[in-house]
């Protein structure tokens, strides 16, 4: 087995503004197993909130070690020091690699039918005449996701509600106290938006989302920062209407699969999202979009520069392809 590892960097169409951060450039690192005639591709999306970066997950996937390529559940364990980003690109990979050996898609391997997501489209914080007239470019996209970190946000959300036809999410990414969180979700809920995310700082605990959500009633209110891994959602149920699942967060198809399965378990609700990625990265959550209540997969739509080509995008909808794997190569 041929083990590679590869940084990138790709850029967004725009700056990519959220409460805590802004960035036009993504490092991003790339997996890719060999062996027997097949490949296997997956990426590591680390981000600084997290405590890991692209030059860890490079020296993380240097060490990694494939003794069976077929034994997914094996090597992952056999794997277990990595960090979840660089987890979910021996995960992605290893799927892509079984999927690809038996010539199915990653989703019929999985047991799932074909999925046809339609994702939200984000619209990071900027100036309201610029957000308008983003959210005007974008009339065909059913779903728009703003991201706010203010009260002079919240009034961007207003205006872009009232001249735009899409349903309107909201994600706080843990910018509001849970004393102003209570009346920035009831004066969202107001405006109309379908869903919050995150309002309050993960570090707030349970209870300050439980308040969170009381008040957005009847929005629901998803936990992002607050949910990680399977572990973390059985005390968040009651406290919040469903958990954000992400790839780069719980270490890949085999840990949101864990994510999903443990929140529908306490009857909560499932959203699957992403960070900037490259279709690489977006092709291995499109997998399980299927088991989504939300899906919030637009990764690549948001980049200027996507290294891989094979999914389609056609108004917030991704198109999987049929052929065997991830279904992504590089262009």
């Amino acid at each position: 087995m041929r083990i590679t590892v590869e940084k990138i960097t790709v850029h967004t169409k725009r700056t990519f503004a959220i409460a805590r951060s802004a960035h036009d450039a993504f490092e991003r690192v790339i997996l890719t197993l060999e062996g027997n005639g097949a490949n296997g591709r997956g990426e590591a999306a680390p981000t600084a909130h997290y405590g890991q970066d692209a030059d860890s997950a490079v020296e993380a996937l240097r060490s990694v070690r494939v003794e069976d390529p077929w034994d997914i559940e094996g090597t992952l364990a056999a794997n277990g020091h990595l960090p979840p980003a660089s987890k979910a690109a021996l995960d992605g990979a290893l799927h892509d690699l079984a999927a690809k050996r038996l010539g199915v898609p990653v989703y019929r391997l999985l047991g799932l039918a074909r999925p046809a997501p339609v994702s939200a489209y984000t619209l990071g914080i900027a100036s309201r005449e610029t957000t308008l007239a983003h959210a005007e470019r974008l009339a065909s996209y059913p779903i728009l996701k703003m991201k706010v970190g203010g009260e002079e946000d919240i009034e961007t959300v207003r205006a872009v509600a009232e001249s735009s036809e899409a349903d309107i999410w909201v994600d706080a990414n843990e910018a509001f106290s849970p004393e102003e969180a209570l009346a920035v979700v009831r004066e969202l809920a107001g405006i109309g938006v379908k869903l919050i995310e995150q309002p309050v700082p993960a570090a707030e605990g349970p209870r300050a989302l439980q308040a969170a959500t009381e008040a957005a009633a009847p929005v629901p209110v998803i936990a992002d920062e607050s949910a990680i891994i399977a572990v973390d959602v059985p005390g968040l149920a009651g406290c919040v209407s469903g958990v954000n699942v992400k790839l780069a967060k719980c270490g890949g198809i085999r840990g949101a699969l864990a994510m999903i399965h443990t929140a529908r378990a306490h009857g909560m609700l499932v959203m699957l999202g992403c960070m900037v990625e490259t279709s690489l990265g977006i092709a291995a959550a499109s997998q399980l979009s299927g088991l989504a209540d939300y899906v919030d997969l637009d990764g690549s739509m948001l980049l200027a520069d996507d290294p891989y080509s094979g999914l389609g995008y056609e108004k917030g909808r991704i198109l999987l392809p049929e052929t065997p794997g991830l279904g992504v190569e590089p262009r």
